[in-house]
This record gives structure tokens, sequence and C-alpha cells, in this order.
């Protein structure tokens, strides 16, 4: 498949992995303290990925033809998927439209997953990735590398208002090796780049 097939679908990817450690001190005894996790407890960033999934869940509803054959995989912590998928279902997503990765650790391995799902489809689904904003630099680099022009992939950024030091170590966790086709893609798009200044600045001349 060397094009774009056409889609048929949609694949949401709800990524809700975080590390404990890095976490503001409210939100670590938050996690921490409770003998039973609850929804509340969670840390915001992650309430706001499953409020992003819930909102790109609902437009795909409205809007899509193929909305019936969607699916929204969750990747999370095995302690917290219950609370997490309970909580879609209160806020109106079918269970039959929900299903969970249990063995995914970074953003790479649940991205892979879903490949290896998608790979042998004739009209492959919609990808909406939900994650956090700054993981986007992350997602870009894997499509770049692994998904190409193939398949058609969407990012979904909810806002982390974390301090920049936590946000850099979850970073440096979910850091791919970036394969030659990602640092072919940043050359063209500096070499674009560097022409249109070329040519504007002449223009100014």
């Amino acid at each position: 498949m060397s094009d774009k097939a056409f889609t048929y679908g949609n694949l949401i990817l709800l990524y809700c992995k975080f590390n404990t450690e890095n976490l503001t001190e409210i939100e670590s005894e938050a996690v921490q303290s409770n003998h039973e996790i609850s929804y509340d407890s969670l840390p915001d960033f992650v309430k706001a990925r499953i409020a992003l999934c819930i909102q790109t869940f609902n437009i795909i509803m409205k809007s899509k033809p193929d909305k019936f054959n969607t699916t929204v995989i969750l990747v999370a912590e095995n302690i917290f998927q219950k609370i997490i998928k309970d909580h879609l279902i209160i806020e109106g997503i079918s269970g039959q439209y929900i299903e969970v990765d249990n063995t995914s650790k970074t953003i790479e391995s649940a991205l892979n997953n879903v490949l290896n799902r998608i790979s042998s489809l004739d009209n492959p689904p919609t990808i909406y990735f939900v994650g956090s904003v700054w993981q986007k630099e992350v997602f870009d680099s894997i499509i770049v590398s692994k998904f190409r022009e193939r398949f058609k992939v969407l990012f979904e950024g909810a806002l982390d208002h974390r301090p920049y030091n936590l946000i850099q170590k979850d970073k440096l966790d979910e850091e791919p090796k970036k394969g030659s086709s990602y640092y072919k893609h940043k050359l063209t798009n500096k070499a674009i780049d560097s022409l249109l200044n070329y040519i504007f600045s002449n223009k100014r001349k």
C-alpha cells in the first residue's frame, strides 16, 4: 500500500500513561494518598486528555458516516484502567466501543500496536492520537518514520499545566529513536524554509 488508502472507521488512541515521579506535589499526594483510587485523584493533565477524547468521540458521532465503526483504545496503567473506562461510559461512550491496551509502555509502543493492527487492512481507519500538547514532537517523529503517507493519523493535544522541568522529564521517557526518515523530513522542511526566506528577502529588495 504505497499511497494513502481510502479510510473507513475511526480509531481513537487515548494515551493515559504517566510517570508518578513526574507529578506536582499536590498531584503526587492525590495519587498516592488514596487507598482506593478514584477518578478525582488522577492528575489534571490526564483528565484533560480524557475530556478531549470524549469531545473527539462526540464529534465523530455527530459528523461522520462511518461513526458506528469507531473504537477507543485506552492505554493506561492497570490500576487506572477501570476508573477511566467507567468515566468514559458515564460520559456517554458505550463500553462496546472501548478496548484496553495492556501491553504498551510508551507512545511508540502504543502506535506500533496500532500499526500492526491496521497494516493489512485495505481500508484502514482514521487514527486519532489523544495525548498532551507537548507529546506532538514525539508523535511526529514516530509518524514520519513508521506511518509515512500510508495512513491518516491525527494528533489531538490537551493542555498540561505542570512545570516545564516535569514535562521535560516525561518527554525524555517518551523520546523514541529517530530513524533516517525523520531526519530527511526535517532537512526537507529546513530547505523549504530557507528557499522561502530567500524568495521573500529578494522581493523586499
